[in-house]
């Protein structure tokens, strides 16, 4: 799981979350990374509304952006009829990642867990999937929810440089 429990929101900053041992940061030029208590990533995963579905096929694994709802520690999406449907059904287990920026840090979220098509209105109504707004403009009309087993995230907090600092860092000169 997430690391331990935390009651505060992203939205202040104060992501509950438990250091690495200094022993692994010790340069302190090198990011921290610091994991996410599974609240908070639960926070981060509300706030969001674009994710990447990662899904296995018979050939092999196939990511999709999708847009989502994190409502009651389930995810929602809807999907047009096709490939990812049908992997979906096939092989229901899936990974699910969404990321973002809070001030000078990145973060990550991975849900690891069980999707299914959702088939009784009230299911569908009761989720909140239908007032889901997607880029694509595919029509969508199957839902399917992501039931977590294991979520996870991690927060990764960067040395305070320049523009031109980072540059050299990443290509030399």
């Amino acid at each position: 799981m997430c690391g331990r429990r935390s009651t505060r929101g992203a939205e202040t900053g104060d992501y509950g979350t438990q250091p690495i041992p200094r022993s692994a940061v010790s340069d302190s030029s090198r990011p921290m990374v610091e994991e996410l208590a599974e609240e908070v990533c639960w926070d981060l995963l509300g706030d969001a509304s674009i994710g990447r579905l990662a899904v296995s096929t018979d050939d092999g694994v196939d990511i999709f952006p999708v847009n989502y709802l994190a409502k009651d520690r389930v995810i929602f999406f809807r999907s047009a009829p096709g490939s990812k449907l049908m992997d979906l059904t096939r092989h229901p287990s899936v990974a699910f990642q969404v990321e973002g920026t809070h001030r000078r840090a990145r973060w990550s979220v991975v849900v690891k867990g069980r999707a299914e098509r959702m088939a009784l209105d009230s299911e569908i109504e009761a989720s909140g999937v239908l007032g889901l707004h997607t880029l694509s403009p595919t029509e969508k009309w199957n839902y399917v929810r992501i039931l977590p087993g294991v979520v996870t995230g991690r927060r990764f907090i960067g040395p305070r440089r320049s523009v031109k600092e980072m540059a050299k860092a990443l290509y030399g000169g």
